[in-house]
């Protein structure tokens, strides 16, 4: 059994668990037997359902308060659930977005940039599997990610900008590659509280749009119109909570000024959000892996983003069109979404669009798991 240890998962962040959920698949259908390593943040119980593995490090204030941990003789750690680091045979990280500017840079050294060169040279592949990347412009940030570029066996850059921000950190590029979202394999499960006759546009807010964008209160009133415009042509609109605490927050700041509020959907459960996602009839999301579940099962999308990520997703599927800027103000962006709810055969064409584009990301996805596969020690290859 291999010991693989997945970076970069956080449970409250169903982005995260459904490439948490997508990554355990791969390896369940390729027949390879695994074990699944994290370090130990958040609720036990979370990592408990997944059968997850606890890593013997937990690191606050630059120091790893489980190391005498880590000195514990083998049989006791594993009666408990515990792997020490040289016990590990692969590393997967799934961190969606987490290196560049945008995120201090001890984010980077602490999750891949201090160990990958020490890793390699343990014989214990590194993948960065398919994330958003960059721009490296902060010397802090540049120094940090760069030991991951030069070390690591495989790095995914999940889009051209973001392939273009490492090809500009690095010389050598030969382990860099650019393969879209990998969660896009993966298939929903169907949620009771859905119900098609009253959920069928669909609305995703994310409160990252009020940390990241300076411009949050205009974001509220944006998503405020565009749920009164959907209700005013009847199209059946209801909010789905995506991620924890702070998106519910921001739904009860949004429904408070509604003069008549909409069904919010809570599944809490990263499969299901996405078949929710799957039976709407169009959505509207703030979030890049709402957006995700959206275009590959086939569903139009209107998009608000704060990075370049969101441009850069909908650019794949052919509709980067369909990202508005909310800074413009809201005359465009609710012209936009009145187009998509009462425009049948615009929709029908963006629909064919974007399943169209879908195919070969299907297909850069399953030879991107062919790489990753390729890289794994004999005893874990079927």
């Amino acid at each position: 059994m291999l010991n693989v240890e997945v970076k970069g998962i956080s449970f409250a962040n169903k982005g995260a668990e459904l490439m948490l959920h997508a990554i355990i698949a791969q390896f369940a259908e390729r027949g390879v037997d695994a074990r699944f390593v994290v370090e130990p943040t958040g609720p036990y119980d979370r990592r408990a359902a997944f059968g997850l593995w606890q890593k013997s490090r937990y690191i606050r204030k630059r120091m790893n308060l489980l190391a005498p941990v880590s000195w514990l003789p083998q049989r006791l750690r594993h009666m408990f659930g515990i792997l020490n680091e040289n016990e590990l045979d692969l590393i997967l990280d799934a961190s969606g977005f987490a290196f560049g500017d945008q995120w201090s840079h001890l984010i980077a050294w602490d999750r891949l940039g201090s160990s990958t060169a020490r890793l390699r040279q343990q014989g214990i592949p590194v993948i960065v599997l398919p994330q958003a990347l960059g721009p490296f412009t902060e010397a802090a940030s540049a120094k940090a990610f760069a030991p991951v570029l030069e070390h690591a066996n495989l790095v995914y850059a999940r889009d051209d900008q973001s392939l273009s921000f490492c090809q500009q950190l690095s010389k050598d590029t030969s382990n860099l590659k650019r393969c879209p979202d990998f969660t896009n394999l993966i298939k929903g499960l169907p949620a009771a509280e859905f119900d098609s006759e009253q959920h069928q546009t669909c609305f995703i807010p994310n409160s990252k749009m009020l940390e990241k964008r300076k411009d949050g209160d205009r974001y509220v009133d944006f998503m405020v119109a565009a749920i009164r415009a959907a209700q005013d042509a009847e199209a059946k609109p209801f909010i789905l909570i995506h991620e924890a605490d702070a998106d519910r927050r921001l739904t009860a700041k949004i429904q408070a000024q509604l003069a008549t509020a909409v069904p919010v959907l809570d599944p809490g459960h990263a499969l299901k959000i996405k078949w929710i996602i799957g039976q709407s009839r169009s959505v509207i999301s703030s979030r890049f892996h709402g957006l995700v579940s959206a275009l590959s099962q086939g569903v139009p999308v209107l998009a608000t983003g704060w990075s370049h990520k969101y441009h850069e997703l909908l650019a794949d599927y052919g509709c980067a069109e369909q990202l508005i800027d909310i800074a413009d103000g809201h005359s465009d962006a609710l012209q936009a979404l009145q187009r998509l709810m009462s425009d049948n055969e615009f929709h029908q064409q963006l629909q064919a669009t974007i399943v169209a584009q879908g195919q070969w990301q299907r297909e850069a996805v399953t030879q991107m798991w062919n790489e990753v596969f390729a890289q794994l020690p004999d005893q874990g290859k079927a």
